[in-house]
């Protein structure tokens, strides 16, 4: 029998089983280990056809148990001052810390979406609440007549400020972690000090 008020409906015995799989992958992603379904199962002590049923595939899984951070809070508790060429820089440094510290998982959902294009729309866009939270005490004073000029930054900074853009620094051109870190936040700084020195804004506010 379901019990009333468990979660979608789960009895006590379904949801530690979902509790299990859900911890056994955050155990494994804070490891900063490759992540796959049957690792998952395995250290969970389910069978893999048992984590299926709980998650269709790994994307859900990891969606669930690893990719709900609120970065833009960890961003809100770091940055000081309203400059957007340092607040960018921040944002940078705490996405490519996050995504450091499980790029297992991380290189999980870069690769499930690029196999499955359909299933982007599953994926966390972290990087757009940091760029956005980042560049917001200056945008919001930007000239409406040069909005799309912020909205190309933005995409511009969405390419640098991202797993990918990390990944290839490490695996293609060789940086350290903490190199490739500050080599995305230099051009991440570089980009929004052009347009902010290109966009004309309102004096700010006293």
């Amino acid at each position: 029998m379901v019990e009333r008020g468990r979660p979608n409906g789960l009895s006590n015995t379904m949801e530690r089983t979902r509790s299990a799989i859900v911890t056994a992958a955050r155990d494994l992603a804070d490891t900063g280990a490759e992540i796959t379904m049957p690792a998952v199962a395995a250290h969970a002590r389910v069978s893999e056809a048992t984590a299926y049923r709980y998650f269709p595939d790994l994307l859900s899984l990891l969606r669930a148990s690893v990719m709900a951070e609120d970065l833009v809070e960890v961003l809100r508790s770091a940055t000081r001052g309203d400059d957007p060429v340092e607040r960018i820089g921040q944002a940078a440094e705490v996405l490519g810390r996050a995504v450091l510290r499980r790029q297992g998982a991380v290189r999980a959902v870069v690769a499930s979406t690029i196999a499955k294009p359909s299933a982007s729309k599953n994926r966390p866009a972290h990087r757009f609440g940091l760029i956005e939270h980042a560049l917001a005490p200056w945008s919001e004073r930007c000239d409406p007549a040069h909005r799309a000029e912020v909205e190309q930054l933005v995409r511009g900074l969405a390419l640098v400020i991202s797993a990918e853009s990390l990944f290839a620094l490490t695996d293609l051109c060789g940086l350290t972690p903490d190199d490739a870190i500050v080599s995305l936040a230099t051009t991440a700084r570089q980009m929004t000090a052009a347009a902010v020195a290109a966009i004309p804004t309102a004096p700010a506010a006293d």
